[in-house]
């Protein structure tokens, strides 16, 4: 058993690198280029296909970490305070994110077929703005799940 925990482990691990990772290399490298390297026509052009793109990439990690993460659960067989705090944190990163992608990415999508205009600018300011904010969330999900394997390995210790 202790096999296929760490399997989905890796897969939880993986998971949260490509949904982290995609959202991190999206917000701070390449829409700084983009302003600076294409006018605002190509640069709404290109940001719809990578809106559409990452935001498939993204929710699959959160699917793919909703479902590695209740497994975890099971192999752990309690809920502490810390990793009930975790959950809950998860609970509103999964909500932030399927409102960034499928409300303001939508709107993002539908308002951008015309053109460069005030109302997407506003949009994805906002977009950006929630992406920081669920990045600064997994990253505290992080560090409490580093709390949580410190945790259970003194427990583990102390056992022993």
């Amino acid at each position: 058993m202790l096999s296929l925990r760490l399997v989905v482990l890796f897969v939880h691990i993986v998971a949260v690198i490509v949904a982290l990772g995609g959202s991190l290399f999206s917000t701070f490298a390449l829409a700084p280029v983009l302003a600076a390297e294409l006018d605002a026509s190509a640069r709404l052009r290109v940001g719809r296909r990578i809106v559409r793109r990452v935001g498939a990439i993204v929710l699959t990690s959160l699917a793919v970490l909703v479902v590695t993460g209740i497994l975890n659960v099971l192999f752990i067989g309690g809920v502490s305070i810390l990793l009930a705090i975790k959950l809950l944190l998860v609970v509103v990163v999964i909500g932030l994110a399927l409102y960034q992608y499928g409300s303001i990415g939508a709107q993002i999508w539908r308002l951008s077929a015309a053109g460069p205009s005030p109302e997407v600018a506003n949009l994805q300011a906002r977009f950006r703005r929630i992406g920081l904010t669920v990045g600064s969330l997994v990253l505290l999900i992080v560090y409490l799940s580093l709390g949580l394997t410190r945790g259970t390995g003194a427990i583990v210790a102390s056992i022993r």
